[in-house]
């Protein structure tokens, strides 16, 4: 280690901007090299000062704790932005669940996690030998379990899914081709990097913008049921609740 400047953790804290416990985390995280020790007094070199900085660039940039992890001692120039990219693809796939995981994490047959799966309300993120799904499936499933246990018929709810899959398809398709021109096209020179990144900024204010509207959308057409006095079950409920006060939000863990 260049120990041409020392510092104690607290200089490191002031010189790199960040806190004290927020080294400490990096470092039980093994993202940043253990100090060197006189004695008891902890000593960081300007390498760690460094390796901050590029924690701090790669995070602005969209990568997780984790990914940073991943790219530790890794060039980040443009020339391998693409295995950078893959080799997040493969972390990702690694940490993927089988049908028989997610049951067992949502604590549901596996048999419901197939009708699932086969009527479109669950897909996987990896669909090679064997469906892939991301943690998130485990989540989804056991929301429909909760819908479920609400009263509504499990098979009612897997039409609706059926319905729903039937048509956001043509969305969907529609989005990805404003991307494909909009974005991509719009940044000739960004590497596979560069647009993961872009992706990543962008994915959650898309499902937000989806999921705001479809929540205004129910409201809306549930209260438009009331008719001077005659209400709906379903609009009184939602006026109890003040459904205004429902805040969607999304983001990357």
């Amino acid at each position: 280690m260049n120990l041409q400047n020392s510092y104690s953790v607290e200089d490191l804290a002031l010189k790199a901007g960040l806190s004290v416990d927020t080294i400490r985390y990096y470092q039980g995280l093994d993202l940043i090299a253990p100090p060197q020790k006189n004695g008891r007094r902890a000593i960081y070199g300007d390498e760690h000062l460094s390796r901050l900085d590029e924690i701090k660039k790669l995070a602005l940039e969209g990568f997780s704790l984790r990914q940073i992890s991943l790219l530790k001692g890794k060039s980040l120039d443009g020339n391998n932005s693409e295995d950078l990219t893959h080799l997040i693809a493969e972390d990702s796939k690694a940490r993927s669940l089988s049908r028989t995981e997610v049951a067992a994490k949502a604590g549901v047959p596996e048999s419901l996690v197939v009708l699932l799966c086969d009527n479109g309300l669950l897909q996987p993120v990896f669909d090679d030998e064997e469906p892939l799904f991301d943690e998130n499936s485990v989540s989804m499933v056991q929301a429909g379990i909760a819908i479920a246990n609400a009263g509504i018929p499990l098979e009612e709810l897997v039409s609706l899914a059926q319905y729903h899959s039937s048509n956001v398809e043509e969305v969907v398709d529609r989005a990805i081709n404003l991307f494909e021109e909009h974005v991509k096209e719009g940044n000739p020179d960004s590497s596979e990097k560069d647009l993961a990144v872009i992706v990543k900024n962008l994915l959650p204010s898309v499902i937000r913008l989806v999921a705001q509207h479809f929540h205004k959308s129910l409201v809306s057409r549930s209260l438009e049921r009331i008719d001077g006095r005659d209400k709906t079950v379903l609009s009184n409920a939602l006026i109890a609740s003040d459904p205004e006060n429902l805040v969607v939000t999304c983001e990357w863990r």
